[in-house]
């Protein structure tokens, strides 16, 4: 059976994983001292409040999201603590656009051969029109976000964003080692280095 997921990627204009074609990128709240984060803990809301989050209706891939996040955060020596007051809470969203290309006529080509008319006969260049229309091509766009909110200001201290075209899958193992790698290059702009 054949699983559908975006990466990259959700979660690529590109094919992710095998190709490294999905983009990574950050941003965070320069206000703010990261190295004093020690413990976190995953937000309640989840999803509330965005209409096309696909992870709402995807249940086993956020889990599978999660994890991973756990896995990478833990080997930053970060803690998940399920109560009492916490630095950090994590929320991921994801989502998946269509997206259209549109590639204009290629140009002008040419061939040459023989002909033979009113009682000529040579060889000649002829200039044609191969592709006169534009080409149309049309194809899933994936975003996995990844949100870090400080507990004291209830803001969102750092984002991690990956984006990528969409791919088919045969099985969820290739699937869940594409959500790995992107969430491991997510995770791996976490903390961001600040620079004073």
């Amino acid at each position: 059976m054949s699983a559908r997921f975006w990466i990259f990627p959700m979660i690529a204009l590109l094919m992710l994983a095998g190709c490294s074609t999905y983009t990574v990128v950050s941003d965070y709240d320069r206000s703010l001292s990261f190295e004093k984060y020690k413990t976190y803990r995953w937000s309640s809301e989840g999803s509330a409040g965005i209409d096309d989050d696909i992870l709402a209706r995807n249940p086993l891939i956020y889990k599978h999201i999660r994890s991973a996040v756990d896995r990478e955060l833990a080997a930053k020596g970060f803690v998940l603590q399920e109560s009492g007051p916490v630095d950090f809470t994590v929320a991921p969203h994801a989502r998946v656009r269509e997206r259209v290309v549109v590639t204009p006529p290629v140009g002008f080509a040419y061939s040459s051969g023989y002909y033979h008319r009113w009682g000529r006969r040579g060889y000649t260049t002829f200039w044609y029109d191969p592709y006169p229309y534009p080409a149309v091509s049309y194809y899933e766009e994936g975003t996995l976000i990844i949100d870090i909110i400080d507990s004291r200001t209830d803001d969102i201290a750092w984002s991690g964003i990956a984006r990528g075209i969409l791919r088919d899958y045969d099985s969820s193992i290739q699937m869940h080692r594409d959500i790995d790698e992107v969430v491991t290059k997510i995770m791996a702009q976490f903390p961001p280095l600040v620079i004073k």
